[in-house]
């Protein structure tokens, strides 16, 4: 979330950067929070940030953790939002945003700790099960990211999809789209490339440094969310209160989208428990949306989805700031997708299960498989995404596509 694109620097450096993965299958069956993990994880929860943390009293204090308190979205100066679960002991700090149908748990004896001036995108799943865990300050955890009995750092990053297993993530780390990370230490300042694996220390060593043009884009993805978290505590205290924060309702004011807008919904649309659909987000008719789906136009605006849509359980839509998403009609869209601006689709598109879709143009009848990730190259602000994928194209399972290259490549295949 961004209000400005990334310099073609970065594009050349890191393809595939942004915001908010691809999740293990076993967090994902059945009903949020409710399956068993595995893996014994080690270490403190104040490994990874570098020194002990203090917890705060339930009003909190400078410097100090408050115990989320679940009857109300509004923890200090941080905003966890009421479709957001939480179990047991879990700590936040300030000036944390936390959005909806987030996961936060932690088993008995154990807490969660997350830190101040640190987000947490829709559809995360965060989990301190055989041990303690934290996440430091001023760290950005996209879409649909899965950490599980982990520390991570201070100004870290972890990727839309992206998992993190039994782990510490240090300071400045940047841990790209689908990429998974398990009982490993990632050094500091250390780059995970999109899709790429890293369960060996040996290749967790070997990880190259993030390029400093990295450090511009975690700043305003920061900024964006610490503006969010505030304007969703006005929005909570001055509107309508809890109602004016679930299901379908305005985007809080904020210096990027100054207005308040309502989502428009189409005849006959289907919309199921725990959707959230969030300022100028145009849904069409004879559309479904399945439980816990995020269409947030809270920061990229408008996200426009045509008529006859199918959108599974826990998709998110959502873009940068001075982005869109615009889809045509007959969407499919299957469970745990991400679909972030700036994106186009034109109709007939279908995108499977725990597929990410960001910054491309994608034509008519085009299949994009399980697991696949399509991340196009940074853009100058007010262009289009320079990756177009053509008519009738079918991108395989688990794909990872981020430049014309790659494409071209799965293009002579068919």
């Amino acid at each position: 979330m961004v209000r400005r694109t990334l310099v073609v620097l970065l594009a050349v450096l890191v393809a595939a950067l942004i915001v908010a993965g691809c999740g293990g299958s076993e967090d994902k069956g059945g009903a949020p929070g409710e399956q068993e993990d595995t893996g014994s994880g080690s270490g403190s929860a104040s490994e990874a940030k570098g020194g002990e943390t203090t917890r705060g009293s339930s009003e909190g204090g400078e410097g100090q953790l408050m115990q989320v308190d679940v009857a109300s979205p509004v923890n200090g100066t941080s905003y966890v939002a009421p479709l957001t679960e939480v179990f047991g002991e879990v700590f936040i700090g300030e000036n944390s945003f936390v959005a909806a149908n987030t996961i936060l748990r932690a088993a008995p004896q154990n807490s969660l700790e997350i830190g101040s001036d640190t987000n947490a995108q829709d559809n995360i799943i965060i989990r301190a099960l055989d041990r303690s865990s934290a996440i430091g300050d001023e760290t950005s955890i996209a879409h649909h990211a899965i950490i599980r009995d982990s520390d991570i750092g201070d100004f870290a990053f972890v990727g839309f999809n992206a998992e993190v297993v039994d782990s510490i993530v240090n300071n400045g780390a940047f841990i790209l789209h689908g990429a998974r990370v398990e009982g490993v230490e990632i050094p500091e300042n250390a780059l995970v490339d999109v899709g790429q694996e890293i369960t060996t220390q040996d290749k967790a060593d070997d990880l190259p440094t993030a390029p400093e043009a990295t450090e511009e884009f975690r700043e305003e993805v920061l900024d964006v969310n610490r503006e969010l978290a505030a304007g969703y505590i006005e929005l909570y205290d001055n509107g309508a209160g809890y109602e004016s924060v679930i299901e379908a309702g305005p985007n809080p004011s904020t210096s990027f989208i100054p207005e308040q807008t309502e989502p428009q919904i189409g005849e006959e649309a289907d919309i199921r428990e725990f959707v959230r659909l969030i300022g100028d987000a145009r849904l069409g008719a004879n559309s479904r949306v399945q439980q816990r789906t995020a269409i947030r136009a809270d920061d990229g605006t408008p996200i426009v989805i045509g008529e006859g849509a199918r959108i599974d359980d826990r998709v998110t839509f959502h873009a940068l700031a001075g982005t869109d998403v615009r889809i045509g009609d007959n969407l499919t869209a299957g469970d745990d997708a991400v679909l972030h601006g700036p994106l186009q689709m034109r109709d007939n598109v279908t995108v499977e299960d725990d597929a990410v879709v960001f910054r491309v143009v994608v034509g008519n009848n085009v299949d994009i498989g399980e697991e696949a990730i399509i991340v196009g190259p940074a853009i100058e602000e007010g262009e289009e995404p320079s990756l177009r994928i053509p008519p009738g194209t079918v991108i395989p399972d688990g794909a990872v596509i981020t430049d014309q290259e790659d494409l071209d490549a799965i293009l002579e295949e068919q």
